[in-house]
C-alpha cells in the first residue's frame, strides 16, 4: 500500500477502533440491563448487537482484502507485518491496533459473561415454570357427581362449567 491506499487503511483502522468501542460499551449497556432484569431493553439492545456484529466482520474483512491486496497476509500476522514496515509513516497506528485487540478480547469476555448471565436467568425461570405448572397440576378440580378431585385429571377446574 502506498500514499493514498496507506491513509485510507488508517482511516479504517481508526473506524474499527471507534467500532469496537461502541460494541464493548454496547455488551456492558447489556450486562447492567441483564442485571436489573430489563427485558424491553435487552430487546433493543440485542438487536442492536447484532448489527454491530456484522459491521465490525464487515470491517475486518475489508481491513483483511486490503492487506492482500497489498502484498500481506490477510490475517493478524499480515497485520503485525504491515504495522512493522508502516511505523514511521503512522505512529499512532500500532496503539490503535493494539486497543483494538484489547477490545476485542474484552468484548469477547463480556459476551461470555453475559451469556452465562442469560443461561442462569433460563435456568431459573425454567425452574419456575415447572412449579408453577406442578402447581397447576394439582389445583382442585370437580367431576361430573359434583364432588372436588384434587389433582386428578379428566374434571373440570372449579368455576368451570
Amino acid at each position: 500500500m502506498v500514499g493514498d491506499a496507506s491513509s485510507e487503511f488508517i482511516a479504517n483502522l481508526l473506524v474499527e477502533h471507534r467500532a469496537f468501542n461502541e460494541f464493548v460499551e454496547l455488551l456492558q449497556s447489556e450486562q447492567e440491563a441483564l442485571q436489573r432484569g430489563d427485558v424491553d431493553h435487552l430487546v433493543s439492545l440485542a438487536q442492536l448487537k447484532s448489527s454491530k456484529v456484522v459491521a465490525l466482520a464487515q470491517l475486518e474483512d475489508q481491513r483483511n482484502r486490503k492487506l492482500a491486496a497489498a502484498g500481506f497476509k490477510a490475517d493478524l500476522v499480515g497485520m503485525g507485518t504491515w504495522l512493522k514496515q508502516h511505523a514511521g509513516d503512522y505512529p499512532g497506528a500500532e496503539k490503535t491496533w493494539a486497543e483494538i485487540l484489547s477490545k476485542a478480547r474484552q468484548a469477547q469476555i463480556l459476551n461470555q459473561s453475559n451469556g452465562m448471565m442469560i443461561e442462569q436467568k433460563l435456568h431459573h425461570n425454567k425452574q419456575a415454570l415447572a412449579i408453577l405448572q406442578a402447581a397447576a397440576n394439582q389445583a382442585s378440580t370437580y367431576g361430573p357427581d359434583g364432588q372436588t378431585h384434587a389433582g386428578k385429571r379428566g374434571g373440570r377446574p372449579l368455576g368451570k362449567v
